[in-house]
């Protein structure tokens, strides 16, 4: 058998990953005008999106600031958390994080913390006015993405963009908990903002 020499070898295998590559991308090839005429409407949508999520969570900032400022001033909390009171500003700061963790729906809950305190000065409401909260911001988001490839013409239906967002949207949808509902909405956003983005 003749030799063949090795870099013919590495040629073809070069060549064979790159056709895999090349066609390695599942989605059909788009016209792009019509991926230009939604390209503008669709941002709009995800920038109302995203802005709704910056209130949702100012709206949790400002909820666990008032409780912290209840709790900051019980002498239980002093002796529970072991903080001083040197910098009140920093020891609500503290506070307002904890608390955030604990009403972030796919936040993580490290121990019991001033547990008791925090029901005491309601806690226990304000987690179900933010767990409200975040259920009428996804129901709002699914009914806004569905709305908007409803709007879509029948051949902008079919396209990428319009089926990317109605899988989102079901994923949302048919999550059981609010924690899954959040954790699926933030993969929606990183996916248009950060990744592919069609």
């Amino acid at each position: 058998m003749a030799r063949v020499p090795i870099n013919n070898y590495f040629a073809v295998f070069v060549l064979v990953i790159g056709l895999a590559c090349n066609n390695a991308d599942d989605t059909e090839e788009e016209d792009p005008e019509i991926d230009i005429e939604t390209f503008g409407s669709r941002n709009q949508l995800l920038d109302s999106m995203f802005n709704d999520s910056l209130v949702l969570a100012e709206y949790l900032f400002a909820r666990s600031e008032e409780l912290c400022e209840k709790l900051i001033d019980d002498e239980m909390y002093r002796n529970e958390t072991g903080e001083e009171l040197e910098s009140r500003d920093a020891v609500v700061k503290n506070c307002r994080r904890r608390v955030v963790e604990r009403l972030d729906p796919t936040g993580r809950r490290y121990g019991n913390s001033a547990e008791t305190l925090l029901l005491k000065y309601g806690f226990a409401n304000i987690q179900k006015m933010v767990q409200q909260k975040y259920e009428e911001f996804f129901t709002e988001i699914v009914q806004r993405m569905d709305d908007y490839v409803k709007g879509l013409t029948p051949e902008q239906q079919t396209r990428t963009t319009a089926r990317n967002l109605r899988k989102w949207s079901g994923k949302i949808k048919d999550a059981p908990t609010v924690s899954m509902k959040d954790m699926f909405f933030r993969s929606c956003m990183r996916f248009y903002y950060f990744e592919r983005g069609v």
